[in-house]
């Protein structure tokens, strides 16, 4: 069997299609085995090619999007698909629910127009998210004892981490680490989570009563829009308010706040109140929104009373904010690896040694509901 990921490009628009292609094969180890104008005519392919993956437009004629991804994964469920979504408010909240029905991930369409800046673009915004797809298929096939061909050792099978470019603050950068105690109490739980969020969050967030009592900031790296959407889903079947942040909003107990897309969100103090600061500052480790720029604003608001969760993603954005918040007091929480979609920000903060405890997100909620209440010991 070759370690080759046979791709399937479905758009409505032909230009579309070209590039998706192009963008594609010019990927490691991929091969796009053909094209198709919607849903319908891709379910047709799909049956007699049987694709590894599939780049689904969520807005099509026939069969759109989302239709086709509910009957592949009932007829094919190892069949990988990503959402190519534009960037309007119902594409957004259409793309966030196929999240929930089995979509790996989704990228934007770029809306520039500099055509080139635009492939790039969707290329930057794909290479990651299929390299991890083939990634999950080497280790499922070695798991299955299926034999691989010009495939890396198990041992160097790991998700890709984005390579660190930040403006470190000189707190972070020049001072030897020293972890203070834990606290004894959380004020305020700080949530950083990227890819496979979405899913993780709408199992998190929801099972959270609605008497926990503390605020809930969350950094999900998303673009603009589909942070409002995530908001809005979330918001339906939870027991608290879920929000996309806004400047100056007032941090209220009981309530969810998560970082605009493209933005970055801080906590800070105006009148003796802690409220949220959205700014427009230089990514950070590559992202904006960024969870180390979250985290190094908590502490000038809540002092050592935090509790932060590392969740499932790519990269390692979030390490140094823990680090940053161990200084002065922090019990830190990372999911566990075998529920993570990717173990590349949690596994940053246990390599690290700044984790407390492992959690797998069905106890989640749970044990994070036992320690605001009960007190952290």
């Amino acid at each position: 069997m070759t370690n080759k990921i046979k791709v399937l490009i479905v758009d409505d628009t032909v230009i579309y299609r070209k590039i998706l292609k192009d963008v594609v094969s010019e990927i490691d180890n991929t091969e796009v085995i053909g094209t198709a104008p919607n849903g319908e005519i891709a379910l047709r392919k799909i049956e007699s090619e049987m694709p590894d993956l599939v780049l689904l437009d969520v807005e099509m004629p026939v069969k759109d999007g989302l239709e086709t991804l509910v009957e592949l994964k009932a007829k094919y469920p190892d069949i990988g698909a990503i959402m190519v979504s534009g960037v309007n408010e119902r594409q957004a909240s259409i793309t966030m629910e196929a999240l929930q029905k089995g979509a790996i991930d989704f990228v934007p369409k770029p809306i520039g127009k500099n055509i080139n800046a635009n492939i790039e673009a969707l290329r930057n915004s794909l290479t990651p998210i299929i390299s991890l797809f083939q990634t999950k298929k080497i280790i499922t096939s070695v798991r299955r004892g299926q034999a691989i061909v010009s495939s890396p050792p198990l041992t160097e099978v790991k998700a890709p981490i984005a390579p660190i470019i930040r403006k470190t603050p000189e707190a972070v950068k020049t001072l030897s680490f020293v972890s203070a105690p834990n606290p004894k109490r959380a004020d305020i739980l700080v949530i950083g989570v990227s890819t496979g969020g979405p899913n993780a969050l709408a199992k998190l967030i929801p099972d959270i009563p609605a008497d926990l009592n503390v605020p809930i900031l969350i950094v999900q790296h998303m673009p603009p829009t589909f942070t409002k959407s995530l908001a809005n889903h979330l918001n339906s079947k939870s027991n608290i308010p879920v929000y996309e942040a806004e400047d100056g909003q007032q941090i209220e107990k009981n309530k969810v706040y998560i970082a605009p897309g493209g933005k970055h969100m801080i906590a800070t103090r105006k009148e003796g109140q802690a409220v949220i600061a959205i700014t427009d500052t230089e990514p950070v480790n590559s992202c904006k929104p960024s969870v180390d720029v979250l985290y190094e604003s908590i502490p000038t608001v809540y002092n050592a009373n935090v509790m932060s969760v590392m969740m499932t993603g790519m990269g390692s954005d979030g390490m140094n904010g823990v680090k940053y918040l161990k200084r002065t007091g922090c019990y830190s929480i990372t999911q566990s690896e075998d529920s993570c979609v990717v173990y590349g920000m949690p596994r940053a903060v246990d390599e690290a040694g700044l984790a407390d405890e492992t959690v797998h997100l069905d106890k989640l909620a749970s044990r994070v509901y036992q320690l605001v209440k009960n007190g952290i010991k």
